[in-house]
């Protein structure tokens, strides 16, 4: 681990950074479960590895889906890829990185 890397304000981070597309439809009361939720989501997969028939899409379906009625197809799809880019993202443990 690198010294001064914070991983839990980077989740945090990370979370604020994938709905900020469509922040702006949302109300703050709106908004905060949604990346409550998704640092969770984060801060589980940083602590437990992913079982093999983890489906980071449907994961990303159902954190989304409290907002989706305020959003429109297009939004709601954008900002469910852009999760499920980042959580398999986050999921590839790179060959050098240690375990």
């Amino acid at each position: 681990m690198i010294a001064g890397f914070d991983m839990k304000a980077e989740i945090a981070k990370l979370a604020e950074r994938i709905v900020e597309p469509v922040a702006t439809k949302l109300t703050t009361q709106e908004l905060a479960p949604v990346v409550s939720q998704i640092r969770h989501a984060f801060e589980q997969l940083d602590t437990e590895r992913a079982i093999a028939d983890t489906s980071f899409g449907n994961m990303a379906v159902t954190i989304m889906k409290p907002v989706q009625p305020m959003l429109s197809d297009a939004e709601f799809t954008r900002v469910v890829d852009r999760l499920n880019g980042a959580i398999a993202g986050f999921c590839v443990r790179s060959d050098w990185a240690p375990s």
